[in-house]
C-alpha cells in the first residue's frame, strides 16, 4: 500500500496513470533510507495531507513549490516549549502557534485587500482544505534546512500527473498558480471548463509579491468562477 489516499489512487487509475503509484512507492523507499540520516519534512504521516480532500470535492487548487524546511519553537497551552516542523503537508500552511511565514503574510494581505477578510492570526490553512481547497506543493518532501533538496526525487512527475488526472476527470476547478514552479503545471491542466489564475509568487524575496501577486484578486476571482459554474463560493475565513 502506498500512503496516497485511495480516492486519488482510483483517480490515477481512471485516468490511465496507474504507473504513478509505482513511482510513489519508489520515492517512499528512498525517503525511508534518507530518513535514517536526516530529518525529512513534513513528517511521514503528513506527507499526503493535501490529498485528504477527495478529488470530487476539490473546488480550487493552490499550488506552491516545496514544503517549509525548518523547525519552529512553539509554546503549548501548558507553557511547555517544543519544536515542531513548519511543514504540515498543506502548501503555505503552518501549524497553529507557529510564526506566520512572509509568503503567507502576503497572501493574507491580499486576502484582506481583495475581499475584506480579516487578517488571520493563525497560519493553519486546514479550514481552507475543509472547504475544498487542494493545497499542494510541487515537491512533497524536503530535508531539514535544505530548501529544494528533494527536487531530483521525482516529485514533479507525481504532482503533474495528479493535477492532470484531476483536471481530466473533474470540471469547473479554479487553479491558482503562483510563481514559475506552479505555472509550469498549466500545460497539464485539461481543457475541461476550468479557470486558471496565474500570478507571481507571494514571496517578498526579490520583490516577487509586487510583480503581479498583489492586486491579482485571486480570492474574489475564484469565488466568481465558483458561482458561474453553479458551485458555492469558498469561505476563506480562518
Amino acid at each position: 500500500m502506498i500512503p496516497l489516499p485511495q480516492p486519488w489512487i482510483d483517480l490515477l487509475s481512471s485516468a490511465g496513470m496507474s504507473e504513478i503509484c509505482d513511482s510513489i512507492a519508489d520515492i517512499e523507499r528512498r525517503l525511508d533510507d534518507l530518513s535514517k540520516k536526516s530529518l525529512i519534512f513534513p513528517v511521514a504521516n503528513d506527507r499526503y495531507r493535501a490529498f485528504s480532500v477527495p478529488p470530487e470535492s476539490v473546488k480550487a487548487a493552490v499550488v506552491a513549490q516545496d514544503p517549509y524546511h525548518g523547525l519552529a519553537t512553539v509554546r503549548e497551552e501548558s507553557g511547555r516549549i517544543q519544536q515542531v516542523p513548519e511543514a504540515m503537508g498543506l502548501s503555505f500552511s503552518v501549524p497553529d502557534g507557529v510564526k506566520i511565514p512572509p509568503s503567507l503574510r502576503n497572501i493574507f494581505k491580499e486576502l484582506n485587500q481583495d475581499i475584506g477578510c480579516p487578517i488571520p492570526d493563525t497560519g493553519d490553512l486546514t479550514r481552507w482544505a475543509d472547504h475544498g481547497v487542494l493545497l499542494m506543493n510541487r515537491l512533497l518532501s524536503v530535508e531539514k534546512d535544505k530548501p529544494g533538496s528533494h527536487k531530483n526525487l521525482g516529485w514533479q512527475r507525481i504532482t503533474e500527473a495528479l493535477i492532470a488526472a484531476l483536471s481530466q476527470k473533474h470540471s469547473g476547478i479554479v487553479f491558482l498558480l503562483w510563481g514559475n514552479h506552479a505555472r509550469s503545471l498549466r500545460p497539464s491542466i485539461a481543457d475541461n471548463g476550468h479557470t486558471i489564475i496565474e500570478s507571481s509568487h507571494p514571496s517578498s524575496m526579490g520583490g516577487s509579491c509586487y510583480k503581479g501577486f498583489f492586486g491579482s484578486r485571486p480570492f474574489s476571482r475564484t469565488n466568481s468562477a465558483m458561482v458561474k459554474s453553479g458551485k458555492q463560493a469558498i469561505d476563506w475565513r480562518l
